[in-house]
């Protein structure tokens, strides 16, 4: 019986009915606890659901039954990073580095170095890596990045040719889904519209995805085509219109967009399907200061702290919402 339930939550799972695999899992569970596979497939749907601590847990639960196995550490890094503990994070992605050797949980590394503002030391790492490894495109992306943060345009642009090259180069040699999708991003990046769009509909062709009509959708309004790219979010959220993590980042996409009225929608649709999540509460709370309804606006924002106070993250640990939340606190204050 035990294994039927690992099964039906696995198939659950892969249709991305993810509460339902959620029970499933934790019956499962009840009856093998030392099973870390099962408790790492339980962070995920449950990171799906965007209950972030509780993923946490059960992919430290992983991490616990078999704390050599670079895939599960590499897990628990991701979700620590999630909640914002980047030097805890860090270790463990060079703990799992130093046992598998994967390059992604080094670069892992450099990424948290990142999000702490080691900037120096992040490039030190990166141009290592990008010595390794010449022909990874992943390398140039991160350079890019830290480049920026360090002031060095000219560096940054260089670092964005070169991602360029190899996309161009691996998509050639395997005109994939996934190659079409990061070729077309870096075309996106550039600012190259038009090409963008076309290499994202060579990836939709091969596998249609939300994320990729959602790329489209947003390339398409800059490009002043705004109705059509509001339908190709309309088709993103088509796919699985209970996704709640989907549907924050559509709207978040939006708000970059400054098409506030259409985010407020995609967040009002995830608040359908969870009403305490203070980054939605948070959003609209934003978009309607933007539209200068302020007093809306701080009803909104009001909202946001009291669902953080609930479940979520600690608002002052929110840093990925600090451009937001920092305007909403100048903006209303008493």
């Amino acid at each position: 019986m035990s294994v039927a339930v690992l099964t039906n939550a696995q198939e659950k799972a892969a249709s991305r009915e993810y509460e339902a695999a959620e029970t499933l899992y934790r019956e499962y569970l009840k009856e093998h606890e030392a099973d870390a596979a099962a408790w790492a497939d339980l962070g995920y749907v449950l990171f799906k659901q965007q209950k972030l601590y509780e993923s946490g847990d059960a992919y430290a639960t992983a991490y616990d039954l078999e704390p050599e196995n670079p895939k599960y550490i590499s897990l628990l890094g991701d979700a620590l990073a999630e909640l914002h503990q980047f030097e805890e994070a860090k270790l463990l992605f060079e703990k799992a580095s130093n046992l598998s050797g994967n390059p992604r949980c080094h670069i892992r590394v450099g990424d948290m170095l990142g999000k702490m503002q080691k900037y120096d030391e992040a490039l030190v790492l990166y141009s290592l890596l990008a010595a390794n490894h010449p022909e990874d495109p992943a390398i140039q992306y991160r350079m890019v990045r830290v480049y920026d943060a360090l002031g060095r345009p000219a560096d940054a642009a260089a670092a964005l040719a070169r991602e360029m090259e190899l996309r161009e180069k691996r998509v050639a040699e395997n005109p994939s889904a996934k190659e079409w999708l990061m070729y077309a991003d870096t075309k996106a990046r550039l600012g190259l519209w038009a090409e963008a769009e076309a290499a994202f509909r060579n990836s939709l062709a091969l596998q249609e995805t939300a994320e990729v009509h959602l790329r489209i959708g947003a390339v398409l309004v800059m490009q002043d085509k705004t109705e059509e790219g509001l339908a190709e979010f309309a088709a993103a959220a088509a796919f699985d219109p209970e996704d709640f993590a989907f549907l924050m980042m559509q709207a978040d996409v939006l708000t970059r967009l400054e098409l506030y009225a259409e985010s407020i929608h995609y967040y009002s649709k995830a608040l359908e399907l969870r009403s305490v999540h203070a980054d939605a509460w948070a959003g609209i709370a934003y978009d309607l200061l933007q539209m200068g309804q302020t007093e809306e606006a701080k009803a909104f924002f009001e909202m946001a702290k009291a669902s953080s106070s609930v479940r979520e993250l600690p608002w002052a640990d929110k840093l990925h919402k600090s451009e937001k939340t920092n305007a909403l606190d100048a903006a209303l204050k008493e």
